[in-house]
């Protein structure tokens, strides 16, 4: 009697799991294969500054057209341009925009934690009722944390020109 239980369960579970099988290919839902490179190219913080919730949904509204190249301040200009080169489009940056970074004025933070706990890329480390700092080089200048803080000892800043942080100038089209 165990054994009949066994044996008709296993052909329940392989009937099933055939038709998992096969439902996953008979019903697949082809997707634009630029919107996953696209996703795997932004920041991936889901910060939001760009209108949409998420980078999955900034990507399809990218490959859509209806969101800008430019769309994504984290990202800066280099990102945008490598998008504008994805989908074709042409990409009018700002040669002025400078690149933003998180600063604390550390003589007025009192280590409510609500800073790092805003930052999706975890760019501000401290502790609770300690002094925080920011990682300038993870900080992708999204401003999420500036309105986390009660304080307002957050600023963000033009980012100091490092041997990692500069590029060459494009010249100037006459």
């Amino acid at each position: 009697m165990i054994i009949v239980s066994i044996v008709v369960l296993i052909l329940i579970g392989a009937s099933l799991g055939a038709l998992l099988g096969w439902a996953s290919k008979a019903l697949k839902v082809e997707g634009d294969p630029r919107v996953d490179e696209l996703e795997a190219m932004l920041p991936g913080g889901q910060c939001g500054q760009c209108g949409e919730p998420g980078c999955r949904q900034a990507a399809e509204a990218m490959v859509d057209g209806r969101l800008s190249p430019t769309s994504c301040p984290p990202g800066g200009n280099g990102l945008a341009t490598s998008i504008a080169g994805l989908l074709g489009v042409e990409v009018s940056n700002n040669p002025d925009a400078v690149p933003l970074v998180a600063v604390i004025d550390e003589s007025n933070c009192s280590g409510c934690t609500r800073c790092f706990k805003a930052c999706p890329f975890d760019a501000i480390v401290g502790a609770t009722k300690q002094m925080h700092t920011v990682i300038s080089q993870v900080c992708t200048g999204c401003k999420l944390c500036e309105k986390a803080c009660p304080q307002g000892c957050l600023t963000m800043q033009a980012q100091t020109i490092q041997l990692n942080t500069w590029q060459w100038p494009k010249p100037k089209i006459a």
